[in-house]
């Protein structure tokens, strides 16, 4: 599997940067996981969007999901010509309901939907996708996708809880948001981990390695860099958008 980081900031954009979203490649499969503001002009730097095979949501928050408005124009006008099938599987929860009914009678002519539940487990092409409603301040998911032997997690936003260490047990690259720092850990009942705390999540799950993402934008990510190695010994690296991560 290889990752590429199109967005890695958390509430909004920072300079040069877009908002939560990831491309996985399995095998020749692409996945798109979350559409965070300027994910789609920075997913046609790596690959056309006629090559995505299905689009992953984690939740209904702005950050995660607010490109997917204009990606379905894309696909309207992609579809109409016959270069794309008539609907793109697209994983999503279907919680708060309000914001979930708004966003499907935009975009549920381009897309075929399925809704994400606690225990939804899906098989596609030769890799299993399985979900863990995490602790944030509206439902959330995780995704832990194994393909060939290796295993790829990411928390999505969350704060740190014991079901969570287990759903990240053994993972090869772990996606961890690290939204805070410690001068402001007391935020974390929010719904978000410090890098500190993403470093311990890493190190309790006994992870190869650590992918630190969802920063604060205006935050020295190099702070949130040493903050999590006090807690994890193994490499730890900052997303960042444009890099590319084998798995």
């Amino acid at each position: 599997m290889k990752l590429t980081a199109l967005g890695t900031s958390g509430g909004f954009a920072g300079k040069n940067d877009g908002c939560s979203s990831y491309l996985l490649t399995a095998g020749a499969k692409n996945y798109l996981i979350d559409l965070g503001p300027g994910s789609l002009s920075e997913l046609q730097n790596h690959i056309g969007y006629r090559e995505l095979d299905a689009v992953f949501i984690s939740h209904l928050h702005a950050d995660h999901v607010s490109d997917i408005y204009t990606f379905r124009f894309a696909l309207f006008a992609a579809q109409k010509e016959g270069s794309m099938p008539p609907s793109l599987p697209l994983y999503m929860p279907g919680q708060p309901e309000e914001t979930f009914t708004f966003i499907r009678s935009n975009i549920e002519e381009q897309f075929n939907i399925t809704v994400l539940t606690p225990d939804s487990r899906l098989e596609l092409d030769g890799m299993v996708v399985q979900f863990l409603c995490t602790q944030h301040s509206l439902p959330a998911h995780a995704m832990r996708f194994e393909h060939r032997g290796k295993v790829f997690v990411y928390t999505a936003d969350t704060s740190l809880f014991d079901g969570l260490v287990s759903f990240c047990a053994n993972a090869d690259l772990l996606l961890a948001e690290a939204t805070l720092q410690d001068k402001d850990r007391d935020l974390e009942s929010m719904g978000h981990m410090t890098a500190a705390t993403a470093g311990k999540l890493a190190r309790r799950a006994n992870a190869e390695r650590l992918l630190l993402t969802h920063f604060w934008p205006e935050y020295d990510r190099s702070i949130s860099l040493s903050e999590a190695r006090e807690f994890f010994p193994g490499q730890i690296d900052l997303a960042e958008r444009g890099l590319v991560f084998h798995i």
